[in-house]
């Protein structure tokens, strides 16, 4: 199997571009793919290719003076790139068949996928791809879930950065020799057991970003089925909740349930806004371990707590200003307004 060290530039629209272009394709598209660089690598880490193209955008088409600035890439360059599916079809042609991706960061491939989708391109090809920030952090920071730029990881491996910086096949190729300083098989190894985080069962509900229908607000999200009723994946008989609905911050949330047959589960799930002000979830049910009811039951009963004294200070405040309106308007008080002849 072969690597490909990928890295792209994207251009943006301004705020207003952006939302008119989103509501006309409904689905969202934060940038446009304007440069594609990739080294490839084979099972040894040995370079043996390497690739580039500029890309023309098709809805953003007036480059952003932030990209032009960071990048280099000008008017000019973009309206002489190649359109997207062309560029694509060439650049899946050199990647060859059996190969994986290596980015640094999450960016890049979320990217491409939304581009792709616009085009109504193809993206299943994309599926097997590697963090190598993720790897990194875990080989070289001690799991830390800092966010280290690829300038710092070649500045702690000794890496001259001889090459500027914000090309796409620069980038791709400090990506690389990067990739050679780690132990690849151990990280994606790693790397393929962390991704799955060991949940029974995980998906989406209610993405338009996407092209599906979201939900006009969070209390109707949650009426969804999959979080409703849900149902254990193992043997899809129908999962009997064992404590209330738990809310953390940032629309997080989590719920205990039990199955007869394979034990307790807990239920989590985030909720985002789509780029239509709808709402959408991401989720996992996972297996519920002895620790993981005692913090979801903990967390529980500090939640209601909390929620308690809120009432509580809340009736306290009511009553207070209902004494003090009351103090202030005795009931022989009374108001004479002027009238008017007629």
């Amino acid at each position: 199997m072969n690597y490909i060290s990928l890295d792209l530039e994207w251009n943006q629209a301004y705020a207003q571009k952006a939302l008119a272009v989103q509501k006309r394709l409904a689905c969202r598209l934060r940038g446009e793919v304007i440069q594609i660089g990739a080294v490839k690598l084979d099972s040894d880490l040995n370079i043996i290719g390497s690739y580039r193209t500029t890309v023309r955008p098709k809805y953003f088409r007036t480059i952003h003076r932030h990209v032009m600035r960071l990048t280099g890439i000008d008017q000019n360059m973009i309206d002489h790139g190649t359109p997207l599916p062309d560029a694509i079809d060439r650049f899946r042609r050199w990647c060859g068949e059996d190969f994986a991706f290596l980015t640094w960061g999450p960016d890049d491939i979320p990217m491409l996928e939304d581009n792709l989708r616009v085009h109504r391109l193809d993206g299943a090809w994309l599926h097997r791809t590697y963090d190598l920030q993720r790897i990194y952090n875990a080989q070289q920071t001690d799991h830390t879930k800092s966010q280290p730029s690829l300038e710092h990881a070649m500045e702690h491996f000794g890496i001259e950065q001889n090459l500027p910086a914000h090309d796409a096949l620069n980038d791709a190729y400090f990506t690389a020799l990067v990739a050679r300083k780690l132990d690849i098989a151990a990280g994606v190894a790693s790397y393929e057991e962390s991704r799955q985080d060991g949940a029974l069962a995980s998906g989406v509900v209610g993405d338009a970003d996407t092209g599906g229908k979201g939900f006009p607000s969070p209390e109707e999200l949650l009426k969804a089925p999959a979080f409703a009723a849900p149902v254990c994946p193992l043997c899809e008989n129908l999962l009997t909740p064992e404590g209330d609905l738990l809310h953390a911050r940032r629309q997080r949330y989590a719920r205990l349930y039990r199955c007869n047959e394979h034990g307790k589960m807990l239920l989590r799930i985030h909720l985002v806004r789509n780029f239509d002000e709808t709402w959408r979830a991401k989720y996992a049910l996972l297996p519920a371990d002895a620790d993981t009811e005692a913090d979801y039951r903990r967390r529980l009963a500090a939640a209601e707590s909390f929620a308690t004294l809120h009432k509580r200070r809340k009736r306290h405040s009511l009553r207070k200003t209902a004494d003090t309106t009351h103090l202030a308007s005795p009931p022989d008080a009374s108001v004479s307004f002027p009238q008017e002849d007629g």
